[in-house]
């Protein structure tokens, strides 16, 4: 019943920030991957990973590295009738049975963690907002405690670049 649980947790938040990227055609998208260099994600995991690789749409990437370690990088965009930032203050005050919220200074303008309660290496998302700007970086393959370290390393170097 828990696996059941955790299974249906992560498919709802999967679908959450697919839809937090909304559509957009690619000339009007930011590209995610180049918010941030391979050479920066090698850095902060402290290994070497691929070159990042756009998911699904251009406003998303992936940087997979060695044993299961994994970063992707999701920027908001307009989306039903919502500003990113809209998007990031509703994502902020939301609550959802299983999923920990934990504010995060030095990072942004105003930024959250964002990971499965009680469970130590399911992922760890920083939420970002930058001036009109939202962005999630997320990493897996760490502990909770290292993966909050790298996490806030890697959207630091991201929002260098909003």
């Amino acid at each position: 019943m828990r696996m059941r649980s955790i299974a249906f947790t992560v498919a709802m938040t999967s679908s959450i920030l697919l839809a937090c990227a909304g559509s957009l055609s690619a000339a009007d998208a930011p590209v995610g991957c180049s918010k941030v260099t391979q050479a920066q994600i090698a850095a902060a995991i402290g290994g070497s990973v691929g070159a990042g690789q756009p998911i699904i749409v251009p406003t998303s990437c992936q940087w997979v590295g060695q044993q299961g370690k994994r970063v992707t990088l999701t920027i908001n965009q307009p989306r039903g009738g919502k500003t990113p930032v809209e998007q990031f203050n509703a994502g902020k005050a939301s609550r959802l049975p299983g999923i920990t919220q934990e504010p995060v200074s030095g990072v942004g303008d105003d930024a959250f963690y964002v990971y499965f309660t009680g469970q130590n290496r399911m992922g760890c998302g920083l939420m970002v907002r930058k001036g009109s700007s939202a962005f999630e970086v997320r990493i897996y393959g760490f502990d909770l405690d290292q993966a909050k370290t790298v996490v806030k390393i890697i959207a630091k170097d991201v929002a260098a670049n909003f």
